[in-house]
């Protein structure tokens, strides 16, 4: 073997070691979509994907800790856009819990967006359109990675003593869209 072939097969080694470790921090951010890729695109009947880009679904309602959502994961600062149309009901920031996070009331249901990297670009009371930019994904509060926590709450609302409701069936729908 001679110098030439030998630094030909470390250069090829390293480069496989490279786009090994990028494809797995791809998935580990939520870089490659497993859903109908459309993210923020209107669904019809007023409805959008919350997500705009690639993404992947986490976490779901339950998720053996009292997981009250689901989690979308994506890249940090992705558009995370309204879901439905509606007017803001509550914009905080929760070091524990939420991180920055937005409540969204529309006509059936309360929609709940959380990790948000910023404060939400929404203010109280304004009237929202679905597919309408309320913020970017983030890891704030309780998060160990760039993803949105989705959580929709029938009416009376989120805690104002209404009842969870399992989102996952509705973003798949708005994300074949």
């Amino acid at each position: 073997m001679n110098r030439f072939t030998s630094r030909t097969g470390l250069f090829a080694a390293v480069t496989v070691l490279a786009v090994a470790s990028l494809a797995g921090i791809a998935i580990a951010s939520g870089g490659v979509n497993t859903g109908g890729g459309g993210g923020g695109k209107k669904g019809g009947k007023g409805a959008a994907f919350p997500v705009s880009g690639k993404h992947t679904y986490g976490d779901g309602l339950g998720a053996g800790r009292g997981h009250e959502g689901q989690d979308i994961l994506a890249g940090c600062r992705k558009p995370i856009v309204a879901a439905k149309p509606g007017r803001v009901r509550y914009i905080d920031y929760q070091a524990s819990g939420a991180g920055n996070y937005a409540v969204i009331k529309g006509k059936k249901f309360d929609y709940v967006y959380m990790h948000m990297i910023h404060k939400p670009s929404v203010k109280k009371g304004e009237r929202v359109k679905a597919g309408e930019k309320i913020g970017r994904v983030g890891s704030t509060g309780r998060s160990t990675a760039c993803h949105l926590h989705f959580e929709m709450w029938r009416k009376p609302g989120w805690y104002r003593g209404g009842r969870i409701v399992n989102p996952k069936p509705f973003l798949k729908r708005w994300d074949r869209r």
